[in-house]
């Protein structure tokens, strides 16, 4: 079975959350919220153009994660190098950002791409009445099938398709290039320790909150 990641875009302790969402808008918030589709559909050529005001001077992530949304710059799309029907990029009007986070020329991505990742009989999730949300999928781990050899770099899995995996060789070229703002995490599911890819090769860190913080140990080494 081929090395598989959850792509995972990641925002790192500063700014956080708490700030990050004082310094981070769509002008066209209501336009943007009607304009949301299914995971595994193409949007359409009339998706409409996202109006962003980011407010943080120092902000540069590649990838980052708004309102549903995905937005990538310019430097990751040219590091993803992937196909017109691999992924689809949506124009962003930065106009009213700071200097540093208009120049990342973002963009909106969507991951139309599906494959047959997951092993459904050894995943863990339930169908839950959540109020406000209805009848909602509740994932508690994703186990991928033995047999997978995915036929593209970058895709989602066709059951729980607000997911968005990717291949071995699509990570390293990513961390080669010094993207930031997105992390190569294993699939999820139920531990207390993370598992990501870095040039290093599989890393691990811990995820509880009663242990002290501690630099992530190398698991296993990747030239």
């Amino acid at each position: 079975m081929s090395l598989i990641w959850w792509y995972v875009p990641w925002l790192p302790n500063e700014p956080g959350f708490a700030r990050w969402g004082q310094h981070c808008r769509f002008v066209n918030h209501d336009e943007m919220v009607g304009a949301r589709s299914g995971a595994q559909t193409f949007s359409p050529i009339d998706f409409p153009t996202a109006r962003l005001e980011i407010t943080l001077e120092n902000f540069s992530l590649d990838c980052f994660f708004w309102q549903s949304y995905i937005l990538v710059s310019q430097d990751l799309r040219d590091a993803m190098a992937q196909e017109p029907w691999e992924a689809q990029y949506f124009p962003v009007d930065a106009s009213l950002s700071a200097p540093l986070p208009r120049s990342k020329n973002y963009m909106i991505m969507r991951v139309p791409t599906v494959e047959n990742v997951a092993d459904l009989d050894k995943s863990d999730y339930e169908y839950r009445d959540i109020p406000g949300f209805g009848n909602s999928l509740v994932v508690r781990s994703i186990a991928i099938r033995r047999d997978f050899e995915p036929e593209h770099e970058m895709f989602r899995d066709r059951f729980f398709s607000n997911y968005v995996f990717c291949t071995d060789k699509f990570a390293v070229r990513i961390l080669q290039r010094r993207c930031t703002g997105m992390r190569f995490v294993d699939a999820p599911r139920k531990r207390k320790t993370l598992r990501f890819r870095s040039l290093r090769g599989i890393e691990e860190e811990s995820l509880d909150p009663d242990q002290p913080a501690s630099p992530p140990r190398l698991v296993q080494a990747i030239q």
